[in-house]
């Protein structure tokens, strides 16, 4: 007989505002800690001389609001993982810098204070630890929340959006597109350059539409493609104009087959997947028609500083 892991609410580590109590440790062996945590390639990236470490605010992803977050509520931990990784630097004026995001200097000052046991107490051996994720149920802001990896889409959606999700996006603008019932099913592992992003597509919703904005979210990334991604964005506005939808369908199948720029192949990969999840929708714009409601909100929470942080989420 088989068991499934459940899933309840927690306070979050990394999220919780009264995180930091008392004065951090001293004389840490963070190479150590490191790579005992389950982080041996930071760990030997920080035995490389760097001129100075540069915090990394940013996601990459104008969906994903991961970092911004852990900077407006832990602020704390980020200032103290960023003084054991700058004592634990062979600093050197001339070497290149050493660029850190946020979320991880934060998870270190956790290792740093609780050990890399408590750090591997949830999550998996080959992904050990809590990790942030934001998720857009369709409605709403965004929410940044705290989870193990491994937890089903479906648990982080809640009850309510996994219910009405067509469709669930994993990865942002980086990421594929996949049908609802295979996607709560899933269990949620971020992996290679997709964002740590889950953006679910209630039903009545236009996946064309959508998707129309994902390559203008994706084109400032495509080095030497972004007016080829902005011009597909522009195709897919309307694809009742002549030549419009087999422009799309050339360029996602062959982008994704050839291009040599990791984001133009993301977009397209992204593209093709949305394709292949959406194609009534698709047929429908090709006609000059769209079977689904009018939607006016941004489903993936483009603006910055939209996300709101929640509790988190770590098997039981």
């Amino acid at each position: 007989m088989t068991t499934t892991a459940m899933h309840r609410l927690t306070l979050p580590r990394l999220l919780a505002q009264d995180a930091v109590q008392g004065p951090p440790p001293v004389g840490v062996d963070l190479h150590a800690l490191l790579t005992e945590a389950g982080s041996a390639d930071l760990a030997e990236r920080l035995r490389e001389p760097a001129a100075r470490v540069l915090v990394i605010s940013g996601d990459g992803d104008p969906t994903c609001h991961n970092n911004e977050t852990v900077l407006r509520r832990a602020p704390l931990l980020v200032e103290e993982g960023l003084r054991h990784v700058e004592a634990a630097l062979r600093q050197a004026p001339f070497a290149p810098p050493l660029a850190v995001a946020a979320e991880t200097l934060a998870q270190i000052a956790l290792i740093a204070r609780y050990g890399a046991a408590w750090f591997r107490a949830v999550g998996t051996p080959a992904a050990p630890g809590s990790v942030l994720c934001t998720v857009h149920t369709g409605t709403g802001l965004p929410q940044v929340v705290e989870t193990a990896v491994g937890t089903p889409v479906r648990t982080l959606l809640g009850a309510d959006h996994a219910r009405t999700a067509q469709a669930v996006l994993l990865g942002g603008v980086s990421g594929v597109w996949v049908p609802g019932p295979r996607a709560l099913d899933t269990r949620w592992e971020p992996r290679g350059e997709g964002a740590r992003v889950i953006a679910a597509l209630p039903y009545g919703r236009c996946g064309v539409a959508v998707s129309a904005r994902m390559p203008r979210l994706a084109a400032s990334r495509c080095r030497g493609g972004e007016a080829e991604a902005l011009r597909i964005a522009s195709a897919l506005d309307d694809l009742s104009v002549p030549g419009a939808f087999d422009a799309v369908v050339r360029w996602s199948t062959q982008a994704t087959e050839r291009a040599d720029d990791p984001a133009t192949h993301a977009a397209a990969r992204l593209l093709l997947s949305a394709l292949a999840v959406f194609p009534r929708e698709f047929e429908a714009h090709a006609a000059g028609r769209c079977t689904a409601q009018p939607w006016e909100a941004e489903p993936c929470g483009a603006e910055r500083g939209a996300a709101e942080p929640m509790t988190g989420i770590e098997p039981a």
